[in-house]
């Protein structure tokens, strides 16, 4: 099941269900060495994905990636809660260069739920503000289900 909706013009909700635990999925969610196999679109070495996580409140989630050969990432989360394996809410400041151009810097909150379901996991995503509706749909769109989905694919790799 895959479903996305819009709340507002400056907030976006994402859900998806993946085959695998809610503890499997948020260790996967918030490992460094499962973020670089799933992170980007390209791969992890196409896509250079460096990631650091300091799984604490007021810690950090520092992520570097290219999610397509002419776009570079640069997302850092700090955690303002955690509840194993329940919920992650985190405060994004997100910096992205295609080219040499750099984009308008992404500031916003992040609240990611994994629930119990069926054989698997929900895992709701919910971010606001959003700038703009573009980047909404972007978000919605593309980032957090693409994003998802390899996440989900790397699980089934491990399972198999």
């Amino acid at each position: 099941m895959n479903e996305t909706s819009t709340t507002e013009a400056i907030g976006l909700k994402v859900q998806v269900e993946i085959e695998a635990t809610p503890e499997a999925v948020f260790d996967a969610y918030t490992d460094p060495a499962a973020q670089r196999i799933w992170l980007s679109a390209l791969g992890p070495d196409e896509g250079a994905v460096q990631s650091t996580v300091d799984l604490r409140v007021g810690g950090v989630w520092e992520a570097r990636f290219h999610p397509n050969p002419q776009t570079r990432v640069h997302d850092r989360q700090t955690y303002r809660e955690i509840d194993r394996p329940h919920r992650l809410v985190t405060d994004l400041v997100a910096e992205s260069f295609v080219g040499e151009q750099q984009l308008p810097t992404v500031e916003s909150r992040i609240v990611v739920t994994f629930e119990p379901a069926g054989q698997g996991t929900l895992v709701t995503v919910e971010q606001s503000p959003i700038a703009t509706a573009e980047l909404r749909d972007f978000f919605r769109d593309v980032a957090w289900p693409g994003g998802l989905a390899r996440l989900g694919a790397h699980l089934h790799r491990q399972a198999s």
